[in-house]
C-alpha cells in the first residue's frame, strides 16, 4: 500500500526532512538513491520491524510530491502510512506551507 502527499516545499528539503524522520526512529536505512529521491527505512518499533519506501518527487512551483510505501504483509498499512505523515509534518512542522482554498459558496444547512 502507498500513500501520497504534496507539500509546498521544494524537492531537497523534504528529502532532508525523510532523513531527519529516520534519525526520529533511529531507524535503518536500507538504501538511498538521492538522484531519484528514495529512501528505504527499516523502522524497529515495539519489536517490530516495518520497512518504508520513501519517494520524493519535485511536481515544480517549489513543491514536492511523497509517497510512502509499506513494504510486507503488515496489517493496518492506512494507519501505519498515516503515522509516517503525522511525523513527517511533525518534522516539517516550523517549516511548513499551506495552500488554502477560498470556499465560493457557503451552505447555511452545514452551520452547526
Amino acid at each position: 500500500m502507498t500513500g501520497t502527499k504534496r507539500y509546498l516545499q521544494p524537492k531537497d528539503m523534504l528529502f532532508n526532512a525523510v532523513h531527519d524522520l529516520a534519525e526520529l526512529q533511529k531507524a535503518k536505512t536500507l538504501m538511498c538513491d538521492s538522484p531519484n529521491g528514495i529512501v528505504r527505512l527499516l523502522v524497529t518499533m515495539y519489536a517490530a520491524e516495518r520497512e518504508y519506501r520513501f519517494t520524493v518527487t519535485d511536481i515544480g512551483g517549489n513543491r514536492s510530491e511523497v509517497a510512502i510505501e509499506l513494504i510486507g504483509g503488515e496489517i493496518n498499512k492506512q494507519r501505519l502510512i498515516d503515522h509516517e505523515f503525522a511525523l513527517l509534518d511533525y518534522v516539517l512542522i516550523d517549516r511548513t506551507k499551506i495552500e488554502l482554498e477560498e470556499i465560493k459558496e457557503w451552505d447555511d444547512r452545514t452551520e452547526t
